[in-house]
């Protein structure tokens, strides 16, 4: 078993195989006694900050069933930078705490004056420095040694904003069966967090996924009181960054729906729940939920029922089974918001996902907004559509149909993205296989202009479901998969915008190049050169 240490922006990354150990120890090294500096479960990575500066030295070790199963060697390193964590002490006073430079005779906190530059504004002989709030927004910290009554500095850490690390939104719902479920919205990066009741000393749920929002509670009252903590790892142990107000059961607000979001449902009695409560805890007051059940055999219509029954804007039809495209369009031709958007019955959506990315619709005037994705599988988050945009600006379709089906640029998500509702409506889902992969380039040929945001804010979650319908496809024969993939690229080049034909064809060869790399088929090469012929 490998341990590997990487320093990135300040902070320091640990990383090493998993053997399947019900748990691993890490130990790091201070006056020359190694002690134990945390416990990772179910994970095999972790993230350590506000290092000291100096020579480091770590191992990790295994245990499973309370033995101890491996141990790596000793990792040497040198830490040499300066961390920075903003915790708000109040809405009118941050705290900046920063690592300990032994040899430093104090530290030195500056601020950026718009139109001046950073300015030295404190100085602290301690590892922290607390300030009044003022609307400067970005700082930095730097320790220095006094020579001759100047100051040299030895360091510097990188710049920071005061906006971070806080919760903008934390809220308790109603979820099927009359349980309760809380969502939070952190900004900020946090390696953990801590949920308790108003007046419990120990969390009734603790999680080091820094990036999880959403958490079911049974056995609750409405009345309960709950409050969320974001923690760091350093090597002294978890430090609290930030602490939510505390929240009891909310009323889910509902005027108009300005946004559909459309979920398609099949025999998903198992994790729809999750799904339709974090759609459920989005902060966009004015959004459709509207649930298509496309023929289920299981408990997935009680579920759906429940929901339609207890909140106003969510909407259930029901209809026989026909396959994912042909219930999207089922929620397409019922949709009534202003703009669309997607989500499948065992993923997750941010809580500001659908806020934000209508925001930068309706700021610039767009027929589709887009943001990254998180896949999430037992090996953690990645992060999948990542453009090379600027942000939240108005974007020519071209440049994204140019970058298609590029190498990087391979996934063609139906969820990331918010489309005007009328542009959808006029250009509905082929019933294809590959529903995705048609229709995507399909309706983007008809948009004029785009948006892209550069935060993750679906979560496409290929760990609850043993087996997604793109595993199925996988499995077919050479034959039946080229088939439904010509069937996808020949929709979208006969369906698609016949103005932007040269730029379908295109991006079906690239894709289908890419096909036939993994294939020994060789319908791949006929197709695109009956493509190039102009044939289609």
């Amino acid at each position: 078993m490998d341990l590997t240490v990487e320093i990135k922006e300040s902070k320091i990354y640990l990383s090493w195989i998993d053997i399947k150990a019900d748990y691993y120890k890490l130990f790091m090294k201070k006056d020359d006694l190694f002690y134990e500096c945390a416990t990772v479960c179910g994970q095999n990575s972790l993230r350590l900050s506000l290092l000291p500066y100096g020579n480091h030295e770590c191992f990790l070790q295994a245990f499973k069933d309370g033995r101890l199963i491996a141990e790596t060697d000793r990792h040497q390193f040198l830490f040499d930078e300066v961390d920075v964590e903003v915790i708000h002490e109040s809405d009118k006073e941050v705290k900046f705490v920063y690592s300990k430079y032994d040899k430093a005779d104090g530290y030195r906190l500056y601020k950026d004056e718009r139109g001046v530059g950073f300015n030295g504004c404190k100085n602290s002989d301690t590892d922290f420095i607390k300030i009044e709030k003022g609307e400067e927004k970005e700082y930095k910290i730097k320790p220095f040694l006094k020579k001759d009554e100047k100051r040299e500095f030895i360091a510097s850490s990188p710049v920071v904003n005061i906006d971070s690390n806080r919760f903008l939104s934390l809220s308790v719902y109603k979820s099927f069966n009359y349980n309760l479920f809380l969502s939070w919205n952190f900004e900020g990066i946090a390696d953990g967090f801590l949920v308790y009741t108003e007046n419990s000393k120990t969390p009734i749920f603790e999680t080091t996924d820094g990036k999880c929002h959403y958490l079911s509670l049974f056995d609750y009252k409405g009345s309960t009181h709950f409050i969320v903590k974001a923690f760091i790892n350093t090597i002294n142990g978890r430090m609290i960054i930030a602490e939510s107000k505390k929240v009891s059961l909310s009323i889910r607000r509902y005027k108009k729906p300005l946004v559909s979001l459309i979920i398609p449902a099949y025999n998903a009695q198992d994790y729809i729940v999750r799904s339709i409560d974090s759609a459920l805890a989005s902060d966009f007051n004015d959004l459709e939920i509207i649930i298509v059940n496309d023929g289920s055999t299981d408990e997935t219509q009680k579920i759906i029922d429940w929901y339609d029954k207890n909140y106003p804007n969510v909407v259930s039809i029901v209809k026989e089974n026909g396959g994912v495209a042909d219930a999207r369009n089922a929620g397409i031709k019922a949709a009534k918001g202003k703009y669309i958007a997607f989500m499948d019955n065992d993923d997750l959506i941010r809580p500001d996902m659908i806020s934000k990315l209508y925001n930068s619709a309706e700021k610039n005037n767009c027929d589709i907004a887009i943001a990254p994705l998180y896949r999430i599988t037992d090996n953690g988050y990645t992060i999948h559509c990542d453009l090379p945009f600027a942000e939240d600006v108005s974007i020519d379709i071209d440049k994204y149909l140019d970058i298609m089906y590029t190498p990087g640029y391979y996934n063609c998500a139906i969820w990331n993205k918010l489309y005007k509702s009328s542009l959808v409506k006029e250009h509905p889902l082929g019933k294809l296989k590959y529903e995705d992969v048609s229709w995507t380039p399909c309706i983007l040929s008809y948009a004029e202009t785009i948006c892209f945001l550069k935060t993750p804010l679906y979560e496409w979650d290929r760990k609850t479901r043993p087996e997604t319908f793109g595993d199925v496809l996988a499995k077919q024969s050479e034959e039946d998969l080229f088939e439904h993939r010509k069937q996808a690229m020949l929709f979208f080049i006969k369906n698609g915008n016949p103005d932007k034909k040269d730029a379908l064809k295109t991006i079906a060869k690239r894709r289908l190049k890419r096909y036939a790399k993994n294939s020994s088929n060789a319908g791949y090469k006929d197709l695109i050169d009956k493509i190039d012929s102009g044939k289609y």
